[in-house]
C-alpha cells in the first residue's frame, strides 16, 4: 500500500542493532528493544515490496560500547538497507538527556550549542571513551558511506526489487488462471 501511494522510502530510527543498547532508551514501552530481533525481517519485508529503507542508528548510548561500532557494520551488511543514517547521541541543553548526563557529570562543556551537530560528541559515553567514539564513528562512516558500499546495497535493492516483483506478478497470473480455470 504504501509503494501503491507513492512512497519511494521510510526512514526506520533503529537506534542500536542490540537488545542491551536499546533496552530503556523508550521510558514507556520499550518498543524498540522488544523488537530488536526482528529488525533485519522488517526491512526485507519492505524492500521486497519496493520501498527503500533508510535505516538510522545512534552511536555512543549508554547501552553501546566500542563493539558496537563493528555491530552496526554486520547489520547494514546483514540487512541491506538501502540507505543508513549514523550520528552521534547528542544532548541537547533543556532536555531530559542532557539534564540526566549533567547530573551524573557527564557533560563535557555546558552550554556547548556548537557540539550539538549530532556528529560533535558533547558527552561522556559510558563505556567508551569520548575517543573512542569519535573515531568509531569517523571509521563506521568510511565504510557505510564508501562508494562501493553504497552503490552495493542500492544495487541489491534493485536487483531484489525486480525479481520479487516478477515472481509476485507469475504467482498473481498463476492464481488468476487457476481461478479461471
Amino acid at each position: 500500500m504504501l509503494r501503491d501511494a507513492g512512497c519511494a522510502e521510510i526512514l526506520i530510527g533503529f537506534e542500536a542493532t542490540t537488545f542491551s543498547a536499546v533496552d530503556g532508551l523508550e521510558q514507556r514501552t520499550n518498543w524498540k528493544a522488544k523488537r530488536v530481533d526482528t529488525y533485519l525481517e522488517a526491512i526485507r519485508k519492505i524492500q521486497d515490496r519496493g520501498v527503500r529503507v533508510n535505516a538510522c542508528f545512534i552511536l555512543g548510548l549508554d547501552g553501546c560500547g566500542p563493539n558496537s561500532f563493528d555491530q552496526v557494520l554486520e547489520f547494514v551488511r546483514t540487512g541491506n538497507p538501502y540507505d543508513v543514517q549514523i550520528t552521534v547521541q547528542t544532548a541537547f541543553p533543556g532536555t531530559p538527556l542532557y539534564e540526566r548526563l549533567k547530573r551524573e557529570g557527564r557533560i563535557l562543556r555546558d552550554e556547548a550549542w556548537e557540539l550539538c551537530t549530532l556528529f560533535d560528541v558533547n558527552f561522556q559515553p559510558a563505556k567508551m571513551s569520548v575517543a573512542e567514539l569519535e573515531a568509531g564513528l569517523r571509521k563506521l562512516g568510511s565504510l557505510i558511506y564508501s562508494d562501493e558500499s553504497t552503490q552495493k546495497r542500492r544495487s541489491d535493492f534493485r536487483r531484489n526489487y525486480i525479481a520479487t516483483h516478477r515472481n509476485n506478478k507469475s504467482q498473481t497470473r498463476g492464481s488468476h488462471v487457476h481461478q479461471m480455470d
